[in-house]
């Protein structure tokens, strides 16, 4: 069955694009809308169509292209699917008569590309439009790079174009697309959408001016104004390749015609798309999309939570986690042990609020209010009627078991109860949960990354032990999404889950190779240089030396380490990283100073070798990938798709580069 139907009104086609589901340019999409468009030719040769009206399903238009197709595409079979694409798109904008795109939701990247191809845009207020692609490590392959710039500009007085909307991918309402001129204009509120749409192709559009806007004609001069945001981006990285591509195909574009600048493109979204950073970008937006569901066979569905538990509401992890509920609309309870740490959490919670404060997107009345909604308590007592209870303190066994076991003494049954440990999972914790009187079945840990309440770091673990029910994990699972996190389903049976497991093996191994000689700011610079945002020095002063030595704790239980680690060494020193200006560096008001001059001490016996970044780079990745897919073939993580994702929303793995299983099959080790 087509995915492209229409039916005639007065002289006009409305043509519907509905696939059942989020549309998006699929291989069946594009052949369906070709045949479409040969159809409506032959009925305007018998019977002239003042134009056409095209329309989307309940979500609009649709979002883009199918990824899933694109990944698993070769670069042969790649380049004649926009071939077709093209000819689709130019059967529209140079046939026998008009066409005006009608955006009622979504229209996104290669689904927006095709409204650019039609002669008019229009949409309602609610509608969204943009280019995802460069998030995907890829950019616009069906005219997107040429039709918006001619459209918009590359870079117009208010900031706005081709340029940011294609290099950063942004995403526009539909009163702001109208305002830059992606969108020609917006249905007014109680209107019929077609109705508009119909009176725009029949009195405005035969109106407009389509003369590329004036700045295209300055691309290349504009070029020098948009780099260092796209080198920020990068980190100063020459990869991920796609927004300079991106760039340069947009300058080369405006130098000729239409038709020449989607041939340049096409060449460019080839080489690009095909590319190993290519396929990483899209193989993680694809999975990034999958986990956000259950499967479609789980044997559970989430309950509703509305009052939740902070335990360890003072500290830096509980803290942010309520207020990821807080801002989520849950009823928040901050447990704190003792009563003299009360007066902590409303202060903390103030800071996260400071940025919006100091912008004017908040006032410091509202951020009060806001905070003191939080129910501060030292009586363990408050936390009886919650729905959930999260835990989130030090990572030391015994005071954890302390908590659980008064815990299980007054919790509701059927409440869930979470875990923040880094290391120790429900088969331990749950434990102490049932010895208080707890139901362990209810039990899940819930791993956050710090800092958490920063957008960036999306990843929580979801790790269920063999009592745990599916109903524990369904609720864990859409309680996650619900405060913008990335849930990740685990097993139990490893020290340290997937992420915290696989950075310890290859922290041990940077400190083996600072064992051997080479100082620790020469290690920190390769790996940042070449994987992660930071080092794994700076990582550990800026999560916390003693909840990393509290990871190694765990994990020696099970394996005891052939060497003392140099983080328990250092933990005896009481230097715990940025917290206390002092770790394996120096700190001053939140910047390294440099290398912490004891360090050398403390560590003993210390060769004379020093290695190269490539050695060191190897070395680590190896140790890495070795623990990764360890746990990957003992089944605590599910597939390969979700370990790298968990690494990359977890310490930062290059996306690119698509996380350490990615990256070993890359060079050859797997």
């Amino acid at each position: 069955m087509s995915q492209f139907t229409h039916e005639i009104r007065d002289g006009v086609a409305i043509v519907t694009f509905d696939s059942g589901g989020m549309n998006t340019l699929s291989q069946q999409a594009v052949g369906d809308l070709r045949a479409k468009t040969e159809e409506l030719s032959k009925i305007h040769a018998e019977t002239p169509l003042a134009g056409a009206i095209l329309t989307g399903n309940r979500y609009g238009l649709g979002a883009g292209a199918n990824i899933g197709e694109l990944m698993n595409a070769s670069k042969e079979d790649l380049g004649k699917f926009i071939d077709v694409g093209h000819e689709a798109l130019y059967a529209i904008e140079d046939g026998p008569f008009p066409w005006v795109a009608l955006i009622d939701g979504f229209a996104l990247g290669g689904i927006y590309e095709l409204a650019l191809a039609c002669h008019g845009i229009v949409a309602t207020g609610k509608s969204t439009v943009g280019f995802p692609e460069i998030k995907l490590n890829i950019f616009p392959g069906l005219g997107g790079t040429q039709r918006m710039p001619r459209r918009s500009g590359v870079l117009r007085d208010d900031g706005d174009g081709g340029f940011p909307a294609i290099l950063q991918g942004k995403n526009y309402n539909a009163a702001k697309a109208a305002a830059i001129n992606m969108i020609d204009a917006v249905v007014a509120e109680g209107e019929d959408p077609v109705a508009f749409a119909t009176a725009f192709l029949e009195q405005t559009l035969p109106t407009i001016d389509r003369t590329p806007h004036p700045s295209l004609a300055q691309a290349e001069e504009l070029k020098g104004l948009v780099l260092p945001a796209v080198e920020k981006a990068t980190q100063g990285r020459p990869n991920p390749r796609a927004p300079y591509v991106a760039m340069d195909v947009i300058i080369a574009g405006a130098k000729v015609s239409l038709k020449e600048g989607n041939k340049i493109e096409r060449d460019a979204f080839l080489d690009v798309a095909s590319s190993p950073e290519g396929k990483a970008g899209m193989r993680f937006f694809f999975t990034q999309q999958r986990v956000q569901k259950l499967p479609k066979d789980f044997p559970a569905k989430p309950r509703k939570l509305e009052k939740i538990g902070i335990d360890g509401a003072d500290g830096f992890m509980g803290n942010a986690i309520a207020w990821l509920c807080l801002e989520a609309g849950y009823e928040v309870v901050g447990h704190v042990p003792l009563e003299k740490f009360m007066d902590n959490v409303e202060p903390k919670l103030l800071q996260k609020y400071g940025r919006a404060v100091k912008s004017g997107k908040m006032s410091e009345a509202d951020a009060q209010a806001k905070a003191a909604k939080v129910k501060v308590t030292a009586d363990i007592q408050d936390l009886a009627d919650c729905d959930l209870v999260i835990e989130a303190r030090m990572e030391n066994e015994e005071i954890k078991a302390s908590f659980y076991r008064e815990l299980g003494k007054v919790l509701k049954k059927d409440a869930l109860v979470a875990s923040n440990s880094s290391s120790m999972g429900p088969g331990l914790l749950g434990g102490f949960f049932s010895e208080g009187g707890g139901d362990p079945s209810r039990f899940v840990n819930m791993h956050f990354f710090s800092p958490a309440e920063h957008p960036m770091m999306q990843l929580v673990e979801v790790v269920r032990g063999d009592e745990t029910t599916d109903d524990a994990v369904a609720t864990a699972h859409a309680f996650t999404l619900s405060i913008k996190k990335t849930p990740v389903l685990l097993g139990d049976g490893s020290a340290g889950f997937l992420v915290n497991a696989g950075l310890a093996a290859y922290w041990a191994e940077a400190e083996a190779i600072y064992m051997e000689g080479t100082p620790i700011e020469k290690i920190d610079k390769a790996l940042r240089e070449k994987i992660f945002p930071m080092g794994p020095f700076e990582l550990g002063d800026a999560a916390g030396l003693d909840v990393a030595a509290g990871l190694f704790d765990t994990i020696a239980k099970e394996k005891p380490p052939v060497n003392e680690p140099l983080i328990w060494k250092i933990r005896e020193t009481g230097r715990f990283g940025q917290k206390t200006q002092a770790g394996y560096y120096n700190w001053e008001k939140g910047k390294k100073t440099g290398p912490w001059e004891g360090l050398s001490e403390i560590a003993g016996d210390r060769g004379a070798a020093e290695a190269s970044e490539d050695e060191i780079v190897e070395r680590c990745m190896k140790a890495l990938y070795a623990k990764a897919k360890e746990l990957l073939d003992l089944g605590i993580v599910g597939s390969a798709e979700e370990c790298d994702l968990s690494f990359v929303f977890g310490i930062g793995f290059a996306m690119y580069l698509g996380g350490p299983i990615f990256y070993a099959e890359q060079q050859g080790w797997s």
